[in-house]
């Protein structure tokens, strides 16, 4: 019961945390700036909360306003943000563009054991738009644009399933409940764990795992708490694994399943993580991707569709570092970097095309 109780006690601090930071992020005013302080002073837990939460937020119009209440604390850093340096021969683009973030906490916690064993509820994101959402378990989830979740919560197990986009998961443990996150005909179950899911489509998926080991298997494979405590400590290898036809993936591994099929494993590099995860910290990265593939993952973040009217274009390699959302200092990177041109043949479509070099 004490456990119970710390959970929901934890998860409603953060809720409200995360409510708070949300606020600070726009700009709070006179009477919530009281508000704010008065809440703050209720409760050690709670400072702590909004301290932690604000490092992670890694937005300086949050720091500042926590500089200007708090000055004697010493934890409030500005972020040491890392320079990230590029070099491709074929092109470059590195516009700054914005992306849309929203930190929101759960309207109505569960608070008694009867409710918290059976919860459910439907997250979604905008085009543009990102958003980070605590579960009634402390569960972070941070979804990535145009996402579509539905979390539903049992006395046994703890099961979501991405219907599109993406996100990222931070689970917070449970033994007597598996974590599953279904995404099309894939199940991935969490044995203590960070990861990443990634819906490209109903066969099409990507998986990066980030802390501890995530299992993919068939949907069709349910895993009870018994079946949870032994795989913890499983491995590609063990027969409880090939017996389900499982695979497991672990920290700084991604999977890739093409129409159904897991690939071998891969191993990643720090860039490489870097590269896969940098929308969470609302920027794209490409490092020699084709035209083509950098414009269709940009448009998953803006109405905007491109056109190329010489087929020529789509193979040129590009690298670069950028924000989503700022459509015309994206076209003006490609005009300087690359010659291309562009005409807009609608208010959301733009055809590019070489320029003239006459």
């Amino acid at each position: 019961m004490s456990n119970i109780h710390q959970f929901s006690s934890k998860g409603a601090i953060q809720a409200d945390a995360s409510s708070w930071i949300s606020a600070m992020d726009r700009g709070l005013s006179k009477q919530e700036r009281m508000q704010f302080q008065h809440w703050v002073q209720q409760n050690k837990a709670h400072q702590d909360a909004v301290f932690e939460l604000a490092q992670l937020w890694d937005e300086l119009s949050v720091l500042n306003e926590l500089s200007s209440l708090f000055p004697n604390k010493n934890s409030i850093n500005k972020p040491a943000r890392r320079e990230i340096n590029f070099s491709i021969a074929a092109s470059v683009f590195a516009a700054l563009l914005v992306a849309s973030f929203i930190f929101v906490g759960i309207e109505q916690w569960p608070t008694t054991p009867q409710e918290q064993a059976k919860y459910s509820k439907i997250y979604r994101t905008k085009v543009g738009e990102q958003a980070t959402f605590v579960l009634p378990d402390s569960t972070i989830v941070q979804l990535n644009t145009n996402s579509l979740l539905e979390v539903a919560y049992t006395k046994n197990r703890r099961q979501l399933i991405l219907s599109r986009g993406e996100g990222r998961f931070n689970v917070a443990k449970d033994a007597a409940r598996p974590f599953t996150v279904m995404a099309g005909d894939k199940s991935f179950t969490a044995l203590g764990t960070v990861f990443n899911v990634q819906r490209n489509a109903a066969s099409d998926l990507e998986l990066v795992v980030t802390e501890g080991k995530v299992m993919i298997t068939d949907p069709s494979v349910a895993v009870n708490a018994d079946d949870f405590v032994q795989l913890q400590s499983a491995s590609n290898d063990t027969d409880s694994v090939k017996k389900i036809n499982a695979s497991i993936v672990i920290s700084g591994e991604k999977a890739l399943i093409k129409e159904s099929i897991t690939k071998p494993i891969k191993r990643l590099t720090q860039d490489d993580v870097q590269r896969d995860l940098a929308w969470q910290q609302g920027m794209l990265i490409f490092n020699g991707e084709s035209l083509s593939e950098a414009l269709q993952e940009v448009s998953r973040y803006t109405a905007t569709r491109f056109e190329l009217a010489d087929p020529a274009l789509a193979s040129l390699k590009v690298a670069g570092v950028f924000k989503a959302g700022d459509i015309i200092g994206l076209l003006d990177s490609l005009r300087i970097n690359l010659a291309i041109e562009h005409e807009r043949l609608g208010e959301h479509i733009v055809s590019l095309k070489h320029g003239d070099h006459s």
